[in-house]
């Protein structure tokens, strides 16, 4: 009986491995593969939207988040000459302004940023600098300029990349699996840049170029030595140890078909590759931490990017050690999340209202009122 209840579910973790499109063939130890079923969506906290303040008049506005319900935090457009505003949400008036765009020493050419909850993570991809902007600080020192630290300008960084001790860890863009178009390619996920080895090798002598593809979402906690990747087209959170090890990979709750490819041969014969198509697949789009829980935001389907509005998210919540907690449905698609600290099941989103425009929420389970 136990050989048949072995065998049983070896076959269900083989099942798995073909249908997630570029899961790692390392998934077919049970061990290391967990599943997490559909009843987290259909047993998901539904939550409703509310209206709250933000400068809806700026011009400049790109997203939004709260930290620890009074302050709100901006991040602006290029043109709008800094790349971070500060307001205080109960009397409307604005604190700071951190990282301007230019050309100077601390300037920023081209930033995207990931709010960790106390710390926004602000990648400069062309001056390949990593800012980390601590919120305490910017409210109690008016001369408190973010951490910044330098990363190497010969690897290929398309995803941000994070601190993690005395590295620099970022995803290794050559890393793809694509069954039915036959890809292989599994050096490792995650790279890290040091002092002592600030330039690793990255083999490239692959046949498939696939910079263009199969990027996610990376983060990691030095004090708890946890990585994660999750993906934005598979199913897939794989979480790794201060070595740099996979323990495991959470598949889940969708299965989701593989991203559509648009496949060319260059001059050299390197296949290059793209996503082909504006129907694709969708998994975890962004993520926050908030007292050491992860908070994802995930689609789970198909999306056709015309319509891309009529997308509603969910959040699925895990701690480090990639164990699911709860998740939640909110009526909306949300672009960036932030966690409440004083009202638990609360959130604040960044959408886009009925002209594309950026707008803050409040995200309450249904019927409970603000």
């Amino acid at each position: 009986m136990k050989t048949f209840i072995y065998i049983f579910r070896c076959i269900i973790i083989v099942v798995l491995v073909v249908v997630m499109n570029s899961c790692s063939k390392r998934v077919v130890d049970d061990s290391i593969s967990v599943l997490l079923e559909e009843q987290a969506l259909s047993n998901a906290v539904p939550l409703e939207a509310h209206d709250v303040w933000y400068p809806f008049d700026s011009i400049y506005s790109n997203r939004f988040y709260v930290y620890a319900d009074t302050i709100l935090v901006v991040e602006n457009k290029k043109a709008a000459g800094n790349f971070l505003d500060f307001y205080n949400i109960r009397n409307r008036n604005l604190i700071a302004r951190k990282l301007p765009f230019g050309e100077g020493p601390g300037e920023l050419l081209f930033a995207q940023m990931i709010y960790e909850g106390n710390v926004m993570r602000v990648t400069d991809y062309i001056n390949r600098r990593l800012y980390n902007v601590e919120i305490d600080k910017v409210l109690s020192n008016s001369n408190y300029n973010p951490e910044l630290a330098s990363f190497s300008k010969s690897i290929i960084v398309t995803s941000a990349p994070v601190s993690y001790g005395d590295s620099i860890l970022c995803i290794n863009p050559f890393h793809y699996v694509h069954q039915q178009a036959g890809i292989d390619q599994q050096p490792p996920r995650i790279i890290a840049m040091t002092d002592k080895n600030p330039n690793p090798s990255i083999p490239m002598d692959f046949d498939y170029m696939t910079v263009n593809v199969g990027q996610g979402l990376l983060g990691a906690n030095a004090c708890l030595g946890k990585i994660f990747f999750a993906s934005f087209d598979i199913s897939s959170i794989e979480f790794y140890n201060s070595d740099l090890k996979l323990v495991k990979n959470v598949l889940g709750p969708v299965m989701l078909p593989e991203t559509k490819l648009s496949i060319s041969i260059d001059n050299n014969g390197k296949h290059d590759v793209c996503y082909k198509g504006m129907d694709q697949p969708e998994a975890y789009t962004g993520f926050t931490i908030f007292n050491d829980k992860l908070y994802f935001i995930y689609t789970g389907r198909s999306i056709i990017w015309d319509n891309v509005k009529d997308y509603y998210s969910y959040i699925l919540c895990f701690d480090w050690d990639g164990n699911f907690l709860k998740s939640y449905s909110a009526p909306v698609r949300i672009n960036t999340l932030s966690v409440s600290v004083s009202e638990p099941n609360v959130f604040y989103a960044t959408i886009k209202d009925e002209e594309n425009n950026p707008k803050l929420i409040k995200l309450t389970p249904t019927n409970t009122g603000e």
